[in-house]
């Protein structure tokens, strides 16, 4: 019964952390367009465990919005990033 339990927990959590990450996602936001919007760009952190040329890119507007976008640095995945409002 612990064990049902259990696995009905971790598969709740799982299921409301993917929710939770689809609401703060950015639709149709490019980097750019943050700089452009007034963001500024704080930091730069490589994502390893992702490949050599993917990168976590951190804006900053006005020291109370931040968004952060994964950003995959290839030839042919221009369009391929994601960018999340992590202040919303």
């Amino acid at each position: 019964m612990k064990k049902i339990l259990l696995i009905l927990c971790l598969s709740f959590l799982f299921v409301s952390n993917v929710s939770f990450s689809e609401e703060f996602k950015l639709t149709d936001i490019k980097p750019k367009d943050l700089v452009n919007d007034g963001y500024v760009l704080h930091s730069i952190t490589p994502i390893s465990a992702e490949g050599p040329r993917v990168m976590l890119y951190t804006f900053i507007k006005n020291n109370t919005k931040i968004v952060s976008c994964v950003v995959e640095l290839f030839d042919v995945a221009e369009d391929l990033h994601t960018c999340y409002n992590v202040t919303n």
